[in-house]
C-alpha cells in the first residue's frame, strides 16, 4: 500500500530541505524530506488549503483513547513537549505534516507501539493567516 499524497508549501519544503542538507544525507531529517518529496503536492503558501497541517500550525487531535491534545508542529530545534511544541521529526509530527483536518493518521512510536490520531481541527495555520508565503 502506498503512502497517501500530502500537501506541502514551497517554503516548508525549502526549509526542510535546507535543514536536511545541514544535517547530512544520512540523517533522519534527510530521510523524512526524501519521503515527503515523493508524496507531496507542493504548492505556493498562498495556495495551500486552510485545512492542511503546515509547519507552525496549531493542531487539535484526538488519540486512540479519544483524548484531545493540541500541538504546534515545529522544526526540531524548537521542539518542547512541555510547551506542546511537536517536532516534525517525531513520528507523530511527521505523520501530521501535510494532512488535512478530519483525517486519521497512523504512526509508530519510538517504543514500537502503533498509534492513530484524528485531526479534529487546525486552530491556526500560518498560511491561512497570511504568514509564511514566498
Amino acid at each position: 500500500m502506498s503512502a497517501p499524497v500530502i500537501y506541502l508549501t514551497e517554503l516548508d519544503l525549502t526549509r526542510l530541505e535546507n535543514a536536511a542538507a545541514r544535517a547530512g544525507s544520512h540523517s533522519p531529517l534527510a530521510e523524512l524530506v526524501d519521503d515527503l518529496v515523493t508524496r507531496a503536492n507542493v504548492v505556493p503558501g498562498n495556495k495551500i488549503p486552510a485545512n492542511v497541517v503546515t509547519m507552525n500550525s496549531v493542531v487539535r487531535v484526538a488519540d486512540d483513547t479519544g483524548a484531545a491534545h493540541e500541538w504546534t508542529l515545529v522544526y526540531p530545534e524548537e521542539a518542547n513537549v512541555a510547551l506542546a511544541k511537536l517536532s516534525v521529526l517525531s513520528p507523530m509530527g511527521a505523520a501530521l505534516l501535510g494532512q488535512r483536518e478530519g483525517k486519521s493518521v497512523r504512526y509508530t512510536a519510538p517504543n514500537g507501539n502503533k498509534h492513530s490520531l484524528r485531526i479534529e481541527r487546525i486552530a491556526f495555520q500560518p498560511e491561512a493567516s497570511g504568514q509564511h508565503t514566498l
